[in-house]
């Protein structure tokens, strides 16, 4: 009963979460109202700041000789007839549903058959040059015309005039050009789509960069939280650190029992390894056969536990280096030598390139255990030969290390320095040790600056290359 209530109060402050003014849902929301919003106020500016225009389009059809005709009929009505004009345009005849603008050269002389009640610009309806009739749209009115009128020696042109209902400013936001609506729409939207896409994908990108390196191994790796944020992609952040935390502590008290133990076996295995001593004095030839066996094991016993606490130290940083210039040469010609005398007694060939002759800044004790370490493993797993080059560049050298065996696959590849990851699931020593070396080798030459990777030879092999600062 508890744990439902649980449930139900955690899927309601999620509920709230996303409602709340700064959950995702919300912004999103905001997102979209504030872009319609923004079209809105950016059309009605532009069409403020667009000066009054006109809209035209040919007069064709039934309306065209609707007008012709009235044209006619004033002007037959006047000249023929002699009736005043103004009289003849206030007639119902022609005034009923219609109101008629004859516009005069002199605009004081202009004629219209209602008052402008609407107080409309007609002064947009005055043409210097002979027009062909015409659909004209202002914001306010629609005008049909001009047609050419002559009367008692004077010449109007005569226009229906047709007010709109429409509220001028939603015509003058029709009658802005395309490319302004379209200014108008693309603006705001693309604005604001880019703004709250970086505000939603920054923190994930942050948050898959923060994920890739604990994926790596980097067990420090944290995301950084904006303080003035509180959404989903937050909480998640805040879970995410949350986890890497424990995490890290679970794998740190890991590695740390493991030293531990290794370190307390050391006392027993010395004892041990007294004992057998002073038993061996004493043995008879049967039992020092098996006294000679304890001996053996006790020593690869004492050589794991120091190839464990050896890489808890490079791990934590407790390894004191004792840097100094040390010589190529000094640093690698005793494991040359021990590497060929081992590739001779295997039946397989050892090739090493001229060493350069410069100086390192290194712990050479440590650095040269871990390039014994990998090459020893090259030897281990070469078909028949073994290449050992070298290469200045950058102020770095490179020491590549390539053999001719059977290679790993794509995904071991990237494990080969996982302390205790080997290719095969056998932990015989014989077939290739607890696997400790490279993970030593690696957080070894790490401690120097420097880097170590792995990639296929060709046509099949493993390539090692060691990147260290000169």
């Amino acid at each position: 009963m508890f744990s439902w209530i649980t449930k139900v109060q955690q899927h309601c402050q999620k509920v709230r979460q996303k409602m709340s003014p700064s959950g995702l849902f919300f912004q999103a929301f905001l997102s979209f109202w504030l872009t319609i919003f923004s079209i809105l106020v950016l059309l009605v500016l532009l069409s403020q700041l667009q000066p009054e225009r006109l809209e035209t389009k040919a007069l064709k059809g039934k309306l065209l000789n609707s007008m012709v005709h009235l044209q006619q009929n004033i002007e037959r009505l006047v000249n023929v007839k002699q009736k005043p004009l103004t009289k003849v345009i206030a007639h119902p005849r022609f005034n009923e549903h219609k109101w008629l603008y004859l516009a005069h050269s002199n605009i004081e002389q202009s004629l219209t058959s209602q008052p402008n009640k609407y107080n409309l610009d007609l002064s947009l309806l005055h043409f210097d040059e002979p027009q062909v009739p015409q659909f004209i749209a202002t914001e306010r009115y629609f005008a049909y015309g001009p047609f050419e009128l002559n009367v008692q020696g004077e010449r109007y042109q005569l226009f229906q005039i047709k007010p709109l209902r429409e509220p001028p400013l939603l015509m003058r936001i029709k009658m802005l050009p395309f490319w302004l609506k379209a200014l108008a729409v693309l603006l705001p939207s693309v604005l604001l789509s880019i703004l709250f896409s970086r505000r939603l994908v920054a923190p994930l990108n942050s948050l898959g960069s923060s994920a890739k390196a604990l994926a790596s191994g980097e067990l420090t790796a944290r995301v950084q939280i904006p303080k003035h944020r509180r959404d989903e992609v937050t909480i998640l952040m805040h879970d995410f650190n949350h986890m890497a935390d424990k995490l890290e502590q679970s794998v740190n008290t890991h590695k740390q029992l493991l030293a531990d133990v290794s370190h307390e076996l050391r006392s027993p295995l010395t004892r041990l390894s007294l004992a057998n001593a002073l038993a061996q004095d004493n043995a008879n030839e049967q039992q020092l056969a098996y006294l000679t066996r304890i001996e053996k094991e006790a020593q690869c016993l004492d050589k794991m536990l120091s190839d464990i606490l050896t890489l808890s130290r490079l791990e934590h940083g407790q390894q004191t280096l004792h840097v100094q210039q040390v010589s190529m040469a000094t640093l690698l010609d005793n494991i040359l030598l021990d590497a060929q005398f081992e590739a001779e007694q295997m039946g397989k060939e050892l090739h090493i390139a001229t060493l350069p002759e410069l100086t390192l800044s290194c712990d050479g004790e440590l650095l040269s255990s871990a390039i014994e370490n990998v090459l020893r493993n090259a030897i281990k797993y070469a078909a028949q030969t073994i290449n050992i080059s070298f290469t200045v560049t950058n102020n770095q050298i490179e020491i590549c290390i390539a053999d001719d065996g059977e290679g790993v696959s794509e995904e071991a590849l990237k494990q080969l320095c996982q302390p205790f990851y080997r290719t095969s699931q056998s932990r015989n020593r014989d077939s290739g040790g607890i696997g400790l070396g490279l993970a030593i080798a690696k957080r070894a030459i790490f401690a120097h600056h420097g880097t170590l990777q792995f990639n296929h030879n060709q046509p099949h092999g493993l390539l090692v290359i060691m990147t260290l600062p000169i």
